[in-house]
């Protein structure tokens, strides 16, 4: 069950970087994550309406709501959107890829909920390099672009937190409840951001960007986040957070398969690299005669 959701994840995921560029074609960032939060908090509150779910939030639900509505949905959207803007969706994954390493340095120094061993910092780097291999601008990066860059690595960092805040405090949440609030809560964020910094007026609608919009708030954020935070509860962050070194390897094949986009033998080397790594990271070591794994030998505290 838990790979499935992982790989459904992956799948979705990996299709919402090229969603996310041709959604903002007529259309300001914050105001089109805002519309897609907005969208998928009405989605959700049908389903727990059909549900006739009663909200009893306890503390680590408020902290969890809390994280996901200002951490996620709010900042680390509205720095991805904005960064997507000035520099590609790839180079935005590569950014994000990063997101792996953040999150185990977290949980090793901050919640202590994760040992931290040579073999899984090894792995997530060779991950992050392959992803690098597969993506890598050949454009020449400006101001502009270096500040797109930034913006992207602000909103790893911020969905690098909630991952390992979810995992410490939502022990018993559901994730539907805590989705409709957090992402009511994003939205609201979003959108008070757009009316404060962008022109509704200037917006032009077409049938692709409102299609990317459905499937933004659908798929991207009902579904993938739901079995996301699923997956929290029955693995650890690192692991869970690796796939956002397998959504690049999807991103390339869904645009040879749909857009005819080249794939060049660096990107095969970039793929082979990545899978390498996530392997190097999630394969348990071999045990010592005491019974003690070789892979958390050198944990480091």
């Amino acid at each position: 069950m838990e790979a499935l959701l992982f790989a459904l994840i992956c799948l979705i995921w990996g299709s919402t970087w090229l969603a996310i560029k041709v959604g903002l074609v007529g259309v300001p960032p914050f105001l089109g994550a805002g519309l897609r939060f907005l969208l998928a908090t009405l989605l959700v509150g049908l389903v727990l309406a059909a549900r006739r779910k009663r909200f009893h939030l306890t503390r680590d639900d408020r902290i969890c709501v809390l994280s996901l509505g200002l951490l996620v949905f709010w900042m680390d959207y509205a720095a991805v959107y904005w960064a997507e803007t000035r520099i590609s969706s790839g180079l935005t994954a590569i950014l994000f890829s990063t997101m792996p390493l953040m999150t185990s340095l977290l949980s090793a120094y901050w919640t202590r909920s994760e040992t931290l061993s040579g073999r899984k910092i090894a792995g997530i780097l060779v991950g992050v390099l392959g992803t690098a291999l597969l993506f890598w601008p050949h454009e020449r990066l400006g101001l502009p672009q270096a500040l797109g860059m930034l913006a992207a690595l602000g909103g790893c960092m911020c969905a690098a937190i909630n991952l390992v805040t979810m995992k410490k405090y939502n022990r018993h949440g559901d994730p539907f409840v805590l989705n409709f609030l957090g992402m009511g809560l994003g939205a609201a964020c979003l959108l008070t951001m757009s009316a404060a910094m962008e022109s509704w007026s200037a917006v032009v609608w077409s049938r692709s960007n409102v299609l990317a919009l459905f499937y933004l708030a659908v798929c991207g954020s009902v579904i993938a986040f739901s079995a996301y935070y699923y997956l929290i509860k029955r693995m650890d962050a690192t692991v869970v957070s690796l796939s956002t070194l397998i959504i690049p390897i999807v991103a390339l094949v869904l645009g040879r398969a749909f857009l005819d986009e080249t794939v060049m033998p660096v990107a095969v080397l970039g793929i082979a690299t990545i899978l390498g790594g996530v392997a190097v990271a999630i394969v348990p070591g071999r045990k010592n005669r005491r019974g003690v794994r070789n892979d958390h030998a050198t944990v480091l505290d």
